[in-house]
């Protein structure tokens, strides 16, 4: 017994040795500055819904909406950091983008979401508010109401449904900021192992991999889908010997991948609707566009009175003069 305890207090003086030895240690200053491409940040009254122990199931929609988004844009989307915030109000969050904050919003993680679809036919018993998407009105209901707002046409949706969808559709707007020189280079790496002729022939004798990434982020500002990596490099192969700026070789590549485009668009009859504007404002609005050495800006430059004229298109009773909806 004595031995057994001798040799126990030696180990336990070890540790405490190991351990003072380690906090001694200089801190690296170089572990605080990583930043994350995306980060949650959740209040207190919402870290159930992480929490799988509970119920929550915010993890598991977060890794089908990164599925999704793959199989949609084609970006592979870098994981989320979660974490929660004490400074933030129980039942907000806050979505960031490298460290800043690019969006924000408030679930209630006991209710249901009723969102009005356009067709509700009364008003609901709970807090009224927006959904944060795409604000639309919405209402935050006890979930024992579900069932009488679903037969009133609200879409009812789950908590972490609803800041699941408030992340996706932040993703897809800052999709090109999200696709890096890194997760390019992943991205042409995969494609070489089913098609390297296509990647040889472009990179890097013509074009170098960032080139490529400017193409990709040009088409991901737009939200159109770089899935199909194959035609975009063949494009690139056609036309970058003689095309250099990145926005002209992205509209080339948009219309090769016209199909694409046009799919996410067309109703269930196959048709699309389209908006045309009256040739005088298009030409007025494409003359405007500054152009540069980097190519064009995406800021137009407008004279007072071509401001005031726009104006006028705007104003003018019935949109029709400048735009009207057709069939194509």
């Amino acid at each position: 017994f004595f031995v057994n305890q001798s040799q126990s207090q030696a180990a336990a003086a070890k540790v405490t040795e190991a351990k003072a030895k380690e906090r001694a240690k200089p801190e690296k200053i170089e572990s605080h500055l990583g930043v994350d491409a995306l980060e949650l940040q959740i209040g207190l009254g919402l870290v159930r819904l992480v929490d799988r122990n509970r119920g929550g199931d915010l993890l598991e929609r977060i890794a089908s909406l990164r599925k999704q988004i793959a199989i949609d844009l084609g970006l592979v989307v870098p994981p989320v950091r979660i974490r929660d915030n004490t400074s933030l109000q129980p039942n907000r969050y806050t979505i960031l983008l490298r460290g800043q904050e690019v969006a924000t919003g408030d679930i209630h993680a006991d209710e249901l979401l009723a969102i009005d679809s356009g067709l509700a036919s009364e008003p609901l018993s709970g807090t009224p508010t927006r959904e944060p998407a795409f604000q639309l009105p919405a209402w935050w209901i006890a979930p024992q109401e579900r069932d009488r707002a679903g037969r009133l046409h609200y879409t009812v949706v789950e908590p972490t449904g609803v800041l699941a969808t408030h992340l996706t559709e932040v993703i897809k707007r800052y999709g090109a900021e999200l696709l890096t020189r890194a997760e390019t280079n992943k991205l042409i790496d995969h494609l070489k192992q089913t098609n390297a002729a296509v990647v040889d022939e472009v990179i890097p004798n013509v074009l170098k991999a960032g080139e490529v990434q400017k193409v990709l982020q040009h088409l991901l500002r737009e939200k159109v889908p770089i899935r199909d990596l194959v035609t975009v490099l063949e494009t690139l192969a056609d036309f970058a010997a003689k095309v250099k700026d990145p926005d002209q070789l992205g509209e080339l590549v948009r219309a090769a991948i016209s199909r694409t485009i046009t799919r996410q668009v067309v109703d269930p009859t196959n048709k699309l609707y389209c908006l045309t504007l009256e040739p005088a404002l298009e030409r007025m609005l494409v003359e405007a566009v500054q152009q540069t050495s980097l190519g064009a800006m995406q800021n137009l430059t407008l004279e007072d009175d071509e401001l005031a004229e726009l104006d006028t298109y705007a104003v003018d009773a019935g949109v029709n003069r400048w735009a009207k909806s057709s069939n194509s």
